[in-house]
């Protein structure tokens, strides 16, 4: 996994604290272990192993690591970001087989991890290294690479075993002649991109390396077949912590926040193999001893080196959307590669999907192309063409005056606004009625108003949302709704079955239409053309 922090003046101090002495390796010595050079960009300065510690303190302060000399940004007093910290973590699995597996697997474990860093720091040089120039910053140019040190790290704040490479990408690339600041947005927009290739990369060194085999591939991650969920919470103390401050169902938000309430500060005066003492002590309780960490070893590839189907790669990229970019094609390729590729294997086999006559480009954005499926494409104009039938009808579920006087009546705190939209949801015959609206004005109460005055007009109405959450909220608020997935369901065995499963003449209700996916949203077309009912979509303009 990679995260993303801006580094503070004065922060590089941290990264020169305790580190080791010497060239050992770090888990067999004291502290943590020196930095070393990464980034194109410092190799074309010269800079090759160990980080000075002067050194470290040039690049973030604007000067060259090599002879110290200014390196001509601007602003570099005046408060600039001097650089990011790109923290690549590895699986919990692995951190324990590299703490708990003895030499030599947390060597192995540990190059496995070094390779797999510099396939994600490759990969964000190559697409997320850009810097801009000219008036107003409007001209965009490409960097030679990123100026970097890493930083491999051995333990969480709360001292659980978590591999974990800290990479220090100053703030500034070459580009035409002269050094520049970084554009880092792009940075951060390629972020969870290079989170899939490091965690590809990494499946497939270790399952070259020692054999592990690997659990489904959910959002780019997976654990290594062989631990259990127990065992790996008893080593995920930190995130207890976290989960614990935050509450059951927290947002991103919500964890970020709890996250750095219960931050730390690492005690740096343990020697790794005092925490391997301790750790070894945790383990031998929760079933997790040398044997056990090595009984998970010497199994067979899982798959084809580097081979993905591609109704497999189609089907998680159009999953949740219509259409989608090249990251999102990255993304799709990493998790259907359940042992992992070598990272740029893993670009390349994304390109060559791009590339085949089942997909279309159809757009240019500022941030690249975008494509959908010609599957996607067809189904989607299909759709189209039948909600343009429904929205010509002028018959469908139209309540009388004197109901709607009623409906109106019996809720005079309505707004204007709300009841025009219940006079035109009531008024209006079309099969197809989009409602749009901002959060918190009020759309679902006056859609209640709305079901009242269909139900006295003997319209049957079904609600349904993308999500159950979103569901519960309509129960809330009086209406018996479900989740679209629900519905679908139950939907598609009446037409399997060749019932009418939505009664003729009804009302279908989609709140927060605009999360529908297109696949389910041309089903919830197609059953509302069938009934000839009438289908109110209800969105945000966002």
């Amino acid at each position: 996994m990679l995260s993303i922090g801006k580094l503070g003046r004065g922060q590089e101090r941290y990264y020169l604290g305790k580190v080791a002495e010497g060239a050992e390796d770090y888990y067999s010595g004291e502290a943590e272990a020196e930095g070393y050079w990464l980034g194109d960009a410092a190799a074309d300065l010269g800079l090759q192993g160990k980080v000075e510690p002067a050194q470290l303190v040039g690049m973030l302060t604007g000067h060259n690591p090599s002879t110290g000399e200014p390196l001509g940004l601007r602003h570099v007093e005046g408060g600039a970001v001097p650089g990011f910290d790109l923290t690549f973590s590895a699986p919990k699995s692995v951190s324990l087989t590299w703490a708990l597996g003895g030499h030599p697997v947390a060597a192995e474990v540990k190059a496995a991890h070094a390779e797999a860093v510099r396939a994600g720091l490759d990969y964000l040089q190559q697409t997320a290294c850009w810097t801009r120039r000219g008036a107003g910053g409007h001209e965009f140019l490409k960097g030679n690479g990123f100026l970097a040190t890493g930083y491999v790290h051995r333990s969480s704040r709360a001292g659980d075993p978590q591999l974990h490479t800290h990479v220090l990408v100053a703030n500034a690339t070459f580009a035409e002649g002269r050094w520049t600041r970084l554009y880092h947005p792009a940075i951060y927009e390629h972020a969870k991109t290079a989170s899939y290739v490091y965690e590809a990369h990494l499946r497939d060194e270790l399952t070259r390396r020692l054999g592990v085999r690997w659990r489904e591939v959910v959002n780019g991650l997976s654990e290594t077949e062989g631990f259990s969920p127990e065992q790996l919470r008893a080593f995920s103390t930190r995130r207890a912590e976290i989960l614990e401050a935050a509450g059951e169902g927290a947002s991103a938000r919500a964890m970020q926040v709890a996250t750095l309430a219960t931050r730390e500060a690492k005690d740096r005066d343990l020697t790794t193999e005092s925490l391997r003492e301790v750790w070894r002590a945790k383990g031998e309780e929760v079933g997790l001893d040398r044997e056990a960490i090595r009984a998970t070893f010497g199994n067979e590839r899982q798959a084809p080196e580097g081979r993905v189907a591609v109704v497999d790669v189609e089907a998680s990229l159009t999953a949740h959307a219509s259409h989608f970019d090249r990251r999102d094609a990255i993304q799709a390729v990493a998790n259907c590669l359940p042992a992992g590729a070598p990272g740029p294997e893993v670009v390349e086999l994304a390109d060559a999907y791009l590339a085949t006559p089942g997909v279309i480009r159809i757009a240019e954005t500022p941030r690249g192309e975008r494509y959908t499926t010609r599957a996607i494409w067809e189904l989607e104009q299909k759709a189209l063409a039948s909600a343009e039938a429904m929205a010509s009808s002028d018959d469908r579920a139209v309540a009388s005056e004197l109901i709607i006087a009623r409906v109106l009546a019996q809720r005079p705190s309505m707004k204007p606004d709300q009841k025009a939209m219940v006079r035109r949801l009531l008024t209006g015959g079309e099969g197809l009625v989009i409602v749009v609206g901002e959060a918190g004005t009020g759309k679902t109460y006056a859609v209640v108003a709305a079901a009242h005055g269909w139900a006295d007009s003997g319209n049957e109405l079904r609600v349904a949302a993308p999500t159950w959450r979103a569901a519960n909220v309509l129960r809330s608020e009086g209406l018996d709704g479900t989740s679209v997935a629900r519905l679908l369901a139950e939907l598609d065995r009446g037409a399997a079955a060749d019932e009418q499963a939505l009664a003729r003449g009804s009302v279908l209700v989609v709140d927060e239409a605009g999360m529908v996916d297109s696949r389910a949203m041309a089903r919830l077309i197609d059953h509302a053309q069938r009934a000839e009912a009438k289908l109110v979509l209800i969105g945000d303009p966002a």
